[in-house]
């Protein structure tokens, strides 16, 4: 039998590929953990599905029975796209590169699910208090940390979410008073305390985006005026809300664009979606 040319083989494995792309897909049956490890997903695959998706999807409301996650590559290597369906939506990411060498996922705008973060939540005159480990508390009177921002504005002013996220609480809670936590993917909590009234429909599980409402300025707990107490945390660590440095989204580059959407949609029409 004659041998094929080099560029030949080259040629037919590229469209073997296409017409073969590898995938595994989780169907949730219980969870994503326990359904992954059935698919023979390994630990950092769902460990990335989590990161990435918890911007979109609230894992312990959201996931039903039925819905599925397509993990496309080969099970032990980085997947070159990750695809959501549920029954109301479906969410898809794909591989990129950037120049820097590092690795994200960016849905078919190219574009990451995390949004950028606001610096601060509210229209304000000024700042009372700053995130310090110690501080002359003006109630007990006495040196205690302050790891928030306290922003003075005028009652009844509206305050934002800092970004897109997932009602965690907001309820009334002892020395913050009336207070909205505010879940931000898998890794960022904010804080806003001492409202005067939540922002209607607002209720623990609820979504919202960067720049809605979620409250008011007031002076319920421990305060002696109208200021919002704003506290950024990461893992569950305060940081510093003024120095800290906050995600912003990142997209694929201009340059890059056309090339990655053509291979996103080429992802996409092989697994006829």
């Amino acid at each position: 039998m004659r041998k094929l040319p080099p560029i030949l083989l080259f040629l037919l494995f590229l469209i073997s590929s296409a017409n073969a792309l590898e995938h595994t897909t989780i169907n949730i049956t219980r969870s994503l953990n326990y359904d992954a490890q059935k698919a023979h997903i390994n630990q950092k695959t769902v460990d990335n599905i989590l990161r990435i998706f918890s911007w979109r999807i609230d894992f312990n409301r959201d996931l039903k029975k039925g819905d599925k996650f397509i993990v496309v590559g080969n099970r032990g290597a980085t997947p070159s796209a990750i695809i959501y369906i549920g029954a109301k939506k479906r969410i898809a990411v794909f591989s990129y590169i950037d120049k820097r060498g590092r690795l994200g996922y960016y849905d078919s705008h190219g574009k990451t699910l995390y949004p950028s973060f606001a610096r601060s939540p509210l229209k304000y005159s000024r700042i009372s208090s700053e995130f310090t480990r110690k501080r002359f508390h003006p109630i007990l009177k006495t040196y205690l940390p302050h790891r928030a921002v306290d922003y003075v504005a005028n009652r009844g002013a509206p305050v934002y979410a800092v970004a897109n996220g997932i009602i965690k609480h907001n309820k009334r809670m002892g020395a913050l008073g009336k207070v909205v936590y505010i879940k931000h993917g898998s890794n960022y909590t904010t804080v806003y305390a001492h409202l005067s009234k939540f922002a209607r429909g607002l209720k623990p599980s609820s979504k919202v985006k960067k720049g809605q409402v979620i409250g008011f300025v007031g002076s319920t707990g421990r305060s002696t005026g109208p200021h919002l107490h704003y506290e950024l945390r990461y893992k569950g660590i305060r940081r510093n809300p003024l120095t800290y440095r906050l995600p912003k989204q990142k997209k694929v580059a201009s340059s890059d664009l056309k090339r990655f959407q053509n291979r996103a949609n080429s992802i996409l029409r092989n697994l006829k979606m």
